[in-house]
């Protein structure tokens, strides 16, 4: 591993919550059911704001009786202040715990299945989603970086990036935060929505959509070509100037071009022709079903 893959966990970082009422805390506040988690597996989970725009989308695991909610770090002290906020009497503590941990990227041979945990000596190894051109994928959160394996990477190294585009999986930053409810984040079908959990902060929003309503927007992969990737919250046109949709994330391939995932109107997702700034897009397939 370079040095500045050593500096790594500056794009992400990791909410503690422990304590004896945290599992039913979370419950109560996160799309899925943290009583599923054990210390051999993990997933992706939504908060939502009582009108059901996402909060915050974390990778949630357990890791010694505490849950780990990986975020972008720049969120952290914002939702670490708003989760203080619901706690009430609960015996629940919400801690910063980025500094205990260096966050990586691996692909690599015989890594955990998708959603499954393996935790030796002092790396919790997370198996991922596939990408395309990375069929095994995992993240990893070590106490010391020395701990990490030499061809890890950065979190916020393109690379990396490019393989969570690749394998379909949305972020949600301070530019994009409130703005999509967690199904036009595609989260039903990465199941990171339990529809039969119960109440939630924007539960009712959800189900509506989810049992009664249709869904209009979604995220799609686009391939870009452009000087700069496009940034997070960007505007999305097509050639005659409509509103097609907002890009989530972007990461460039080396070549002058890169992909995105972005929420676009499924209306508009078909037009031949999309921009985001001078950037020209083309939709590209995800990795999983999207029945539309």
């Amino acid at each position: 591993m370079n040095e500045a893959a050593k500096a790594m966990g500056s794009t992400l970082g990791v909410i503690g919550v422990a304590g004896p009422d945290a599992g039913d805390f979370l419950r109560n506040q996160l799309t899925n059911d943290v009583r599923r988690l054990g210390s051999d597996r993990h997933f992706l989970a939504a908060w939502c704001d009582p009108k059901g725009r996402v909060l915050m989308l974390a990778r949630v695991a357990v890791f010694e009786q505490r849950y780990l909610l990986i975020v972008p770090r720049s969120m952290i002290t914002a939702l670490i202040q708003r989760l203080r906020m619901y706690v009430l009497r609960a015996k629940v503590e919400v801690t910063d715990e980025s500094d205990r941990f260096r966050l990586a990227g691996l692909c690599s041979n015989d890594l955990p299945d998708p959603d499954a945990t393996d935790i030796r000596d002092d790396v919790i190894t997370l198996g991922l989603p596939a990408g395309q051109t990375n069929p095994q994928r995992a993240m990893l959160l070590a106490g010391h970086a020395s701990s990490l394996p030499p061809d890890s990477m950065a979190v916020d190294d393109s690379r990396w990036q490019l393989g969570q585009i690749d394998a379909g999986i949305p972020q949600i930053t301070l530019e994009t935060q409130n703005t999509f409810v967690p199904q036009m984040l595609n989260l039903h079908w990465l199941h990171a929505v339990d529809f039969d959990k119960g109440c939630y902060p924007g539960q009712e929003i959800v189900a509506r959509l989810h049992y009664r309503g249709r869904l209009t927007r979604r995220v799609y992969r686009l391939q870009w070509n452009a000087e700069q990737p496009p940034a997070a919250g960007s505007l999305i046109t097509t050639d005659s100037d409509d509103n097609a949709g907002t890009v989530l994330q972007a990461a460039e391939d080396g070549t002058g071009h890169g992909r995105l995932l972005a929420v676009l109107k499924t209306a508009r997702a078909t037009v031949a022709s999309l921009r985001c700034g001078s950037a020209s897009l083309q939709t590209l397939d995800l990795p999983y079903a999207t029945p539309d």
